[in-house]
């Protein structure tokens, strides 16, 4: 009996042992021929470019500036996906009198390296895109601005705290940290419950890339993005992102930040909000945050409610209960 009982604690934790490993390399390890299930390719016809980041990395990205731009806009996607997922969104912000830049995160997609880093070495991808749009002739002299995804918007709102170039994040379901995404979405993402392999995968994942990947935060850097303008997007129904980690960036973010949440949505607004009144939404922030009239609201205008999407189609007065759209640049903060 008392073999019986060791050899099933062995083949127990010989089984843990391999779920965690398992998990954590496929955590760094993207596939790289993921698409969206409704991908197809857009009549952008993007030119394909290839440029290094801060550690040698090879990046492979896509241009298509237009020919009188508002603003240059750098698309960035979240972790374990690729630059398909923001095609569509690329595509209508080009129709919108925007450059628009892709590329993929090193070991996604197209991009050379061998392991994700779950946003730590992706800042400096990030910030190898951003020489990349300075130094394109194409792009001539328009401001940059992002729009990001999930972990993509938490390494653009780190990137954008380093680097003064980047003039507007609209950022969409980003997680404050990276430890914060791991305790709300880790059953969501693997499919496993998170209390006995949480930080089991995560110290693997952290061997195998050689990073502190659950130290990853903006919750200190976001301030220092001001007084360029953030938008925090968020859906109240995000099974991998905590609607509590936009709500905190608001209040450690600057001014001007918007805020903008939607009750009925769950990850990533752009995926079930409609897509022109969703590439409207974002072309006019953009518009906002770069045009030189652009300054903070007088005193007294403190607090004022904003639109949200009505999901009908049509832009009308909504409120999400006691989550009211609103703008840190129109509302006092406590």
């Amino acid at each position: 009996m008392t073999r019986v009982i060791l050899i099933s604690l062995g083949l127990a934790a010989a089984a843990y042992v391999l779920i965690v490993l398992r998990t954590a390399w496929l955590i760094v390890h993207p596939n790289r021929r993921w698409r969206p299930l409704d991908w197809e390719p857009l009549p952008l016809n993007p030119a394909r470019v290839s440029f290094r980041s801060a550690d040698g990395t090879r990046l492979a990205g896509w241009i298509k500036p237009h020919d009188n731009p508002i603003a240059t806009v750098i698309l960035v996607h979240g972790l374990a996906v690729n630059h398909t997922v923001l095609a569509n969104r690329a595509y209508r912000l080009w129709q919108r009198r925007f450059s628009v830049m892709l590329f993929d995160f090193r070991a996604c997609g197209e991009s050379e390296g061998s392991t994700s880093t779950c946003g730590v070495r992706e800042v400096a991808d990030l910030s190898a895109a951003v020489d990349l749009c300075l130094h394109q002739p194409e792009f001539g002299n328009a401001p940059i601005v992002a729009l990001a995804d999930s972990l993509g918007g938490t390494v653009t709102l780190a990137a954008a705290a380093q680097r003064p170039e980047i003039k507007a994040v609209f950022s969409d379901a980003a997680p404050i940290s990276l430890r914060s995404a791991i305790d709300k979405g880790f059953s969501a993402y693997t499919g496993l419950p998170a209390l006995p392999f949480r930080r089991a995968v995560v110290w693997a994942a952290e061997r195998l890339t050689r990073e502190n990947v659950d130290d990853f935060s903006v919750e200190d850097s976001i301030a220092r993005i001001a007084p360029r303008a953030i938008c925090l997007a968020h859906g109240h129904l995000d099974p991998l992102v905590d609607v509590a980690d936009a709500h905190r960036m608001h209040q450690r973010a600057g001014e001007p930040c918007e805020l903008w949440l939607e009750p009925a949505v769950g990850h990533v607004l752009a995926s079930e909000i409609d897509p022109d009144e969703y590439a409207d939404r974002v072309a006019a922030f953009f518009k906002r945050a770069v045009s030189p009239r652009h300054a903070p609201s007088r005193p007294e205008d403190r607090r004022t409610a904003r639109q949200s999407l009505d999901h009908s189609g049509a832009l009308g007065p909504q409120t999400n209960g006691t989550d009211e759209t609103v703008s840190a640049q129109t509302s006092s903060k406590p």
